[in-house]
């Protein structure tokens, strides 16, 4: 039942008319009213799609984790969401005790769902269903569908709307729809009472004033569409199902508005999978309800939203993560094959079909598209590299760097053979804000020699005044400097102007003024210069950096800092980042900077520790108004083995000026 794609221009607005909504979502389909599954996901043969994943190779680690999952659920005691570790995050801050058994949970729900549905052996069907009706029963339990560190202090946690009451509602609807033949009428009668107390009636009925229905992020796009795509699965009544429906979209538009016209997410790639991944799983399973008459993919603004991973893609699944993000990403394969399929981006990325666990919250949307979206096509990957440079229109190969720039998002991100570089401006205000105002990347040998952290893990005070004090969020975590003892200031008054940009077939240039992003800071002015090169050779690549700052008064102290997860190696006036593949050497003048390092113990978002190490060059006593910071840094391949004297000097003035 996969519709056809129709004209672009018809339905591509979240803005529609009622009645057309009305009109649209009222033809009958025979095949709905026999498979509500095959009409949510948009695949008649659903059942027998998920069956023959299980001789696909591609997914043999999927169904291992799978397996697992369910053996579990059926021989183990489901883990209880106490009130003893319910009330952590109001008492002590702590999410992550509460959390961890909060997936389990989902996780286990998940498995049982998918090996329930593909289990031939009756008696074994029925001993698998029985768990997953047991399970069912025991999340519709639940005090609340949602993390307590989204509960406001005042109201009915039960019928509180967030991410996850939201997720966990579009889940039950969809398992529902799959199994409905199977369950046990009070199971059933219980997802359809239960989803509609928590979620649809708070949201679709009662019109609560939700913070995230007009929110410009990630949230107005997971919470509507989960509920929305329960409301499209569950609700039978015309009228209500189109109020719902119209309430829905108009959360989209919020969502979208938050893109510029460069589809830049400045949240980062983790919740451009998150935010975007639940716009386009509600606008196909709205294109579905509505027999193609409403397609919310076929926008040229939605589009730009589909190239954002290519964009940031710096090599071997590897990218740009400013923002709270991850440099490591898995991609839904089922995300990325339907984009591709609706919207012609094609994604120069690996095409890897992610395992249930490899998600940390363990997702159901995800999953179940994983399965039933992925092309596994074994000549698609030819096709990709063939078609990546057509059909990604905003990036330009031409001979030594492929170049994106994100002129709304204020990011730049450049890529040779096997380097690459990242910049950031924007303000200080941003959504899932780090202040990193000027922050770099540097990448080479399929990782990043100079990193930046990611997200941190998440607890009451990350989200709270002065949360610039946790090192992945201050800039003193970034590789930005120190004004006189002064770092970066929060909020959005604290901005980078981008003074230029020139971009050229072997190099990229970009002058930013971060004067604004210091605040009290002793200086009349700060800019930092960048020229990034790729030298004739084709192997090496030079980032030429330049940091000048004017001072109000005498010359006060500068730290220059660099951020790695690689312990560094010092020599006079080098300092060497040697990863697996590529090293990173940076020459500077030891006659006016000081070197020295600091290893710091962290632990990542998940929870895991690792170490990360702070290079420090503190300017020795300089005279008169102006500092100059010069820094060259040379990115070779390991296989290379040679080193090539470079003088320090700092070419940017000589470069072409025109913007």
């Amino acid at each position: 039942m996969e519709i056809s794609r129709t004209d672009k221009d018809k339905g591509s607005s979240p803005y529609m008319d009622r009645q057309y909504v009305k009109w649209a979502l009222s033809a009958k389909v025979e095949e709905s009213e026999t498979d509500s599954a095959a009409f949510a996901f948009g695949i008649t043969n659903w059942r027998q799609r998920l069956c023959s994943t299980q001789e696909d190779p591609h997914f043999t680690k999927s169904w291992e984790q799978i397996r697992w999952k369910a053996s579990q659920a059926i021989n183990e005691t489901l883990p209880e969401l106490s009130f003893e570790i319910f009330r952590q995050f109001a008492e002590t801050g702590e999410r992550k005790a509460y959390e961890d058994v909060y997936f389990e949970r989902r996780a286990r729900l998940n498995a049982l769902a998918v090996v329930t549905a593909v289990i031939t052996d009756k008696q074994e069907h029925q001993r698998y269903l029985a768990s997953l009706e047991d399970v069912i029963w025991d999340i519709c339990g639940e005090y609340t569908w949602c993390l307590t560190a989204h509960l406001p202090r005042q109201g009915d946690p039960s019928q509180e709307v967030d991410l996850f009451a939201a997720e966990t509602a579009q889940m039950l609807a969809e398992i529902y729809a799959m199994h409905q033949d199977v369950l046990d009428t009070r199971v059933a009668e219980r997802i359809r009472t239960e989803v509609r107390r928590r979620v649809l009636t708070p949201v679709f009925t009662e019109k609560r004033p939700f913070s995230w229905r007009y929110a410009d992020h990630n949230w107005s796009a997971v919470c509507a569409g989960g509920s929305g795509m329960a409301a499209l699965i569950l609700m039978n009544d015309s009228e209500e199902k189109t109020d719902a429906m119209m309430q829905t979209l108009e959360s989209m538009n919020s969502f979208l508005s938050g893109y510029g016209a460069d589809g830049g997410c400045a949240e980062g790639l983790g919740y451009w999978v998150y935010g975007f991944g639940y716009y386009t799983y509600f606008a196909e399973m709205l294109r579905e309800y509505s027999h193609g008459k409403i397609d919310l993919l076929a926008s040229e603004h939605v589009r730009s939203l589909a190239r954002f991973p290519s964009s940031i893609h710096l090599s071997d699944g590897v990218y740009v993560n400013f923002s709270d993000s991850s440099e490591r990403e898995v991609l839904p394969s089922g995300l990325l094959n339907r984009i591709a399929e609706r919207t012609g981006c094609i994604h120069d990325i690996p095409f890897i079909i992610p395992g249930m666990l490899d998600d940390p919250v363990r997702r159901w949307a995800h999953l179940i598209r994983n399965f039933l979206w992925s092309d596994t096509d074994q000549n698609k990957g030819e096709k990709q590299i063939e078609n990546q440079i057509a059909a990604i229109s905003d990036i330009s190969e031409q001979g030594g760097l492929r170049t994106a720039i994100l002129p709304d998002l204020s990011w730049w991100v450049s890529r040779g053979q096997s380097s690459g570089f990242a910049l950031k401006g924007g303000h200080n205000g941003e959504p899932h804000n780090h202040n990193d105002l000027g922050q770099f990347i540097i990448h080479g040998g399929g990782e990043n020699l100079l990193c930046d952290l990611g997200a941190g893990m998440y607890s009451k005070a990350y989200f709270q005044e002065g949360r610039e004090s946790i090192i992945n969020i201050s800039s003193g975590g970034h590789s930005v400097p120190v004004i006189g003892g002064h770092m970066q200031k929060s909020g959005p008054s604290y901005s980078a102007k981008v003074l230029k940009t020139k971009s050229r077939e072997k190099e990229i240039q970009v002058v930013l003024d971060l004067t604004k992003a210091y605040g009290e800071a002793p200086i009349h002015c700060f800019t930092r210069s960048v020229l990034f090169q790729c030298l004739e050779d084709g192997k090496r690549t030079l980032l030429q950096l330049e940091d000048v700052f004017e001072w109000r008064g005498r010359a006060e102290s500068i730290e220059e800092r660099l951020i790695s997860r690689i312990e560094p190696i010092f020599e006079r006036g080098t300092v060497i980042w040697n990863g697996s593949r590529a090293r990173l050497i940076l020459r500077y003048d030891s006659a006016l900077w000081a070197a020295s390092c600091i290893a710091t113990a962290h632990f990542t978002h998940e929870g895991e520790p690792y170490t990360f190490y702070t290079t420090s060059l503190v300017s020795k006593e300089q005279e008169g108004k102006q500092t100059k910071c010069q820094l060259q840094f040379e990115i070779e391949d390991m296989a290379s083995q040679s080193s090539h004297e470079i003088p320090i000097k700092c070419n940017l003035e000589g470069l072409d000026t025109e913007d």
